[in-house]
C-alpha cells in the first residue's frame, strides 16, 4: 500500500472572492482530522442548506463522542464537489464520483491508516467519510 504525504494546512491561503483551492481545502480538513485521531471526518451537501460543515468526531473507547465542526464551506455545491474530486483523484486512486479506498496518509512523521468512503454524484448524493487511526 502506497503512503501519500499530506501537507499540514491549518488555514486556507488568502484567495480572491471567487477563487477556490480544493487541494489546500482537502489538506486543511485532513490536518484537522489527524489532530484528533482516531477519528471520523465527515461532510455532506444538502440542497436545502446554505453551508457545508465539515465535522470531526473523535473515537474514544465505547462512548460516543460529539461532532466538532472544523470548517464551514460557504454555499457552493460546485466547490464542495471539487474538494470531493480532489479526495477521489489523489487519495482514492482516481475514483472521482464514488467509491471507497484504504490508504496510508503521512503528515510530518506520523502515519495514519485511512478508510475513505465518498459519493460525488446526483443519485447517491454528495458526501464523504474518512476514518483515521494512527499506524
Amino acid at each position: 500500500m502506497e503512503t501519500l504525504d499530506v501537507p499540514e494546512v491549518t488555514k486556507m491561503p488568502e484567495l480572491a472572492a471567487n477563487e477556490g483551492n480544493p487541494v489546500a481545502y482537502a489538506d486543511m480538513v485532513l490536518t484537522s482530522l489527524f489532530s484528533h485521531t482516531p477519528a471520523l471526518l465527515h461532510a455532506e451537501y444538502r440542497p436545502r442548506d446554505t453551508d457545508v460543515t465539515w465535522f470531526v468526531r473523535p473515537i474514544r473507547g465505547e462512548t460516543e463522542q460529539q461532532d466538532v465542526p472544523v470548517a464551514v464551506m460557504g454555499f457552493s455545491s460546485g466547490y464542495f464537489r471539487a474538494v470531493l474530486a480532489r479526495f477521489g483523484h489523489h487519495y482514492m486512486v482516481g475514483q472521482l464520483y464514488s467509491g471507497h479506498s484504504v490508504c496510508i496518509l503521512r503528515q510530518a512523521s506520523r502515519e495514519h491508516r485511512c478508510y475513505i468512503y465518498m459519493s460525488n454524484n446526483g443519485q447517491s448524493g454528495f458526501w464523504i467519510r474518512v476514518y483515521a487511526t494512527v499506524v
